[in-house]
Parts: C-alpha cells; structure tokens; sequence
C-alpha cells in the first residue's frame, strides 16, 4: 500500500479515542477495508467531524502512520449525508455496517461491494420504503458472498422439486424444505409463498425487480426472520446490532 493516496470512503464504524480523535473502520473502493485515525476530528469546528460520522461517504486523504492505522489527513463528501435518523433506519444501516465488517478481510479491493454497501444505506436513508427491504437484499447478496446460496427451487433435503405451495426455510439444511422433510427441522422458518417468490428474487440479484416489489409488513417479518438464522448459522454468532434491531421492533 503506497504511503499516500486518495480514495473514496465509507465509514462502517467509529469508536472515540484520546480527547479528540475517533478510530475508524472504512470501506474504500480500491483499498478495501481499512483501520483509520482521525485526528483532532472530535473538536469543535474540525472540518474532519462531519466526514467521520457513521454510514457517511466522502472522498480521503490517506497516509501511512506510525502503526497499522492510517491517517485522515483530509475529507471531502462525494455523496449527500445518509438520513438514518430514525431509530429503525439506523439500526438497519447498522446492522449492514456490522455484517460488511464481519464478512470482508482488511485491504482486499473489492468495488463491487463497496458499490452494494453504498446503494443499500443509500436505500435505507430513502423515505419512501420500509429500511428492511433493503436490509433483506444487502444480507441475502453478502451471504451469497459468503459462498452460501440456498437452495429455493428444489427441497434442500429430499431433492424434489418445490410445489407452489408454503415451504419451511432451513438455515442448517440450506434452504426450503418440503412438507414431508419439514419435521427434519424443528427450527425452520415458516414461509408463505409470496415469502418464497421475494425470497427468489432477492436471491437472483435483479435489483431493478426487487426495487418495483412492495413488501408488507408480514412479508418483511418473515424474510428478516430468514435472513437473520441465516446469518446466526453462517457466522456463529449474532450480530450485535441485530439484537438492538430486534429491540426497537419490540
């Protein structure tokens, strides 16, 4: 990595240190994931303040410093600040930012997913959707990433084709199940059939399709319910956010 360059940025996390400074976990698009210190950018009128907030995008300055962390030394927005002051949309985007960090090791480029980051909290800060829409997709597209793609059409146990008719979502078997391999699986997810077919979708990575879908409430109930044992088997453990997402939907 060269002692200096500039690239885009996404902050995925923030944790405040010394008297003035944060440590930033970023995103960039051509340097993958990084560990950032941001000097000074807790004062008051630092021009760096509002370029370290969460799920904020801007164009950096980076440098090498003395240890693994590089060095903010200027920012500038490349992207309209991400509405997410409602509770629910900022627990969605942070549960994205917290699953982006799971999944993806430091300084390996990928800017395929640095654009999936920056169009879902993009869509999670758009007023006109449910932020789970969004949550449902990017989880779905990073779990694919993850080498881990269900099995929708056929029954993930018995092989057989699916009937148009409810199925069970295994997240330990990998996919639907059929009614007759269901009982191998006290914990499957059950799952209508509009529940299968957005399940499809999401899976096929038509975003132009998943964006003209109109999902209930229900709906989106269940597909959260997929996605999050999906996540909870894959990673072996919860995400942290989640939890605090779960909280606010009770």
């Amino acid at each position: 990595m060269p002692g200096s360059f500039t690239d885009e940025g996404i902050v995925l996390r923030r944790v405040d240190y010394a008297e003035a400074d944060r440590i930033l976990t970023v995103l960039t698009r051509e340097h993958g994931k990084v560990g950032v210190i941001a000097r000074g950018a807790r004062r008051s009128g630092s021009r760096l303040a509002g370029r370290t907030d969460l799920f904020s995008r801007s164009r950096m300055q980076l440098a090498a410093g003395r240890g693994e962390l590089l060095v903010l030394a200027q920012a500038e927005a490349s992207a309209p600040p991400r509405r997410v002051g409602d509770p629910r949309r900022a627990a969605c985007a942070a549960v994205m930012a917290e699953l982006t960090d799971r999944v993806l090791e430091g300084h390996h480029p990928d800017p395929a997913v640095f654009d999936l980051v920056d169009r879902a909290l993009a869509e999670v800060a758009g007023p006109d959707r449910d932020p789970r829409a969004a949550l449902v997709r990017f989880a779905r597209r990073m779990i694919a990433r993850l080498g881990y793609a269900p099995q929708l059409h056929e029954c993930a146990s018995c092989g057989h084709r699916l009937a148009e008719q409810p199925a069970a979502f295994s997240a330990a078997g990998g996919g639907l199940l059929c009614p007759r391999c269901r009982p191998g699986d006290p914990a499957a997810v059950e799952c209508p059939v509009r529940v299968i077919k957005v399940l499809r979708v999401a899976s096929e990575g038509d975003a132009e399709t998943w964006a003209r879908l109109r999902l209930d409430p229900p709906t989106l109930a269940v597909l959260e319910m997929v996605i999050e044992r999906e996540l909870e088997h894959h990673l072996d453990r919860r995400l942290r956010s989640w939890e605090v997402l779960r909280a606010l939907e009770r």
